[in-house]
């Protein structure tokens, strides 16, 4: 199989939904492209000559594109989904956020205003924060899992669009590596300034939830870009 016809096809359908159909006529015209690239080496051509004759062989292939676009009937659901998932995924944001507020405003609320103990108060926002990051993330899987079948294809990409954003996945693994960095020397001044070390391993669940929320942010972003 001929690397620039593959590539010329991948980028074809970067973004056209993953659905069966696609996949075929992707498979369909990959196939076809090459029989004609051989065909024109066969001929004695150059390898750029019989791709660029192969292309020329292939025509005008946008009523097939536009053809694996969803029915008028089913954009309406998809919409509904999507705002749907953007939801659920804001409220298990807010919940992560709200959780790291018990813990760490509880304690402060109990020794700033003499309430009660504060280690009490320490469990109770602890509590809080477990029962809001369980809360949240059944929300999130309850949301990816009730993808309906039919919609489903329309929400999911081609995997070849991912070369295209490999200088923006490098910039994402190399800002998680100072993030995780920065969380440890927190942690290690916090602990050795307070002595409180049964206590400090709680800043690990909460750069945790902080994470998730940037990731579903980000990844909300994107999606609305693209839409």
């Amino acid at each position: 199989m001929n690397q620039k016809i593959k590539n010329y096809v991948d980028v074809l359908f970067d973004d056209i939904p993953n659905s069966r159909k696609a996949i075929e006529l992707k498979e369909e015209i990959l196939s076809n492209l090459n029989e004609h690239f051989e065909a024109h080496i066969a001929e004695g051509k150059s390898e750029n000559q019989a791709y660029t004759e192969s292309l020329r062989d292939l025509g005008d292939i946008d009523e097939l594109l536009a053809s694996l676009a969803p029915e008028k009937e089913l954009k309406p659901k998809i919409d509904d989904y999507r705002k749907t998932a953007a939801r659920n995924k804001s409220i298990a944001v807010m919940l992560y956020i709200i959780g790291a507020i018990f813990l760490t405003c509880l304690p402060a609320v109990s020794a700033i205003f003499g309430i009660g103990e504060e280690a009490k108060f320490g469990i109770i926002g602890f509590a809080l924060l477990l029962l809001c990051c369980a809360i949240g993330t059944g929300l999130l899987i309850y949301t990816k899992n009730s993808v309906p079948q039919d919609v489903e294809p329309f929400l999911t990409r081609n995997e070849s669009k991912d070369s295209s954003n490999e200088p923006k996945s490098k910039f994402w693994e190399s800002f998680w590596k100072l993030y995780w960095m920065v969380v440890t020397i927190i942690y290690l001044a916090v602990s050795f300034a307070t002595a409180g070390w049964a206590m400090t391993w709680l800043i690990w669940l909460i750069a945790t939830a902080i994470k998730q929320a940037i990731i579903m942010f980000t990844n909300n972003s994107d999606e609305d870009r693209q839409n």
